[in-house]
């Protein structure tokens, strides 16, 4: 699982740079992270060959779609943060969920803060981006040096193991992706690139 956890690496670090000045791209790759991390998820009683197949499908699709629907993007942004602050939240709880329940609880905290994504403008396309391009790093890092963050070698789980690295990489990289956005949309100007 190596190599997942490097691209997930590449996708958040090109989340934090790009994430507002090429949003369209920025929001395939956000969802095609988002899909590809539920799908290795719900699909973790499968061989590893499946949950990939299956994970890079889905990723991919989530990603085109987000990519061709950049008329709604303010939309799209609020469901994406909505749902990352959902997975973070869930992470963040000293219980296990059934898996249902907790994907039930993301759908409806993207379409909860999707729904209301366009009265935040352009802040909501750094946030989203930031907190989807810092779980990706994330959660690539927890996939390739499962050790540090306490969790088993084939760990497959979309939430964030909940320990003081974690916790602290995670602000670390949204600090991080926000002020690079913010300073990036101060020197250019208008911030979206459609």
């Amino acid at each position: 699982m190596f190599w997942v956890g490097m691209l997930l690496i590449l996708c958040g670090v090109f989340l934090l740079v790009y994430g507002g000045k090429l949003f369209r791209f920025a929001l395939g790759v956000s969802f095609f992270v988002l899909g590809f991390s539920l799908a290795m998820w719900l699909l973790s009683s499968q061989s590893v060959a499946v949950r990939l197949l299956i994970s890079l499908v889905v990723g991919g699709a989530l990603a085109l779609v987000g990519y061709l629907v950049v008329k709604m993007v303010l939309h799209f942004a609020g469901a994406l943060l909505g749902a990352m602050l959902v997975l973070l939240i869930l992470s963040l709880l000293p219980f296990p969920m059934p898996d249902f329940l907790t994907l039930i609880v993301i759908l409806a905290g993207a379409g909860v803060v999707g729904f209301f994504g366009n009265r935040l403008g352009d802040w909501i396309i750094i946030l989203s981006t930031t907190l989807a391009g810092a779980y990706s790093i994330l959660i690539g890092l927890v996939r390739v040096f499962p050790v540090t963050f306490g969790v088993a070698a084939d760990y497959t789980s979309a939430k964030i193991p909940l320990s003081f690295p974690s916790v602290v990489l995670l602000l670390i990289f949204f600090a991080t992706g926000v002020l690079a956005q913010w300073e990036i949309r101060r020197v250019r100007g208008r911030y979206v690139n459609f």
